[in-house]
């Protein structure tokens, strides 16, 4: 079997995931999952930085 019929099957196994109420459900979860800890990276840099530059 080949890498691109695997990557492919890969695509469609998410995909069809994805279109269920689980996995709209999850996708959701991990957005906001990401968003917050993006933020808190952000919000600590600046933090870090400012205490420096005391």
């Amino acid at each position: 079997m080949s890498t691109k019929k695997h990557w492919r099957g890969y695509y469609y196994a998410v995909r069809n995931y994805l279109n269920t109420p689980k996995g709209r459900h999850d996708v959701i979860d991990y957005t906001r999952a990401a968003v917050i800890i993006l933020g808190i990276a952000v919000l600590l840099r600046w933090v870090i930085q400012w205490w420096y530059t005391m």
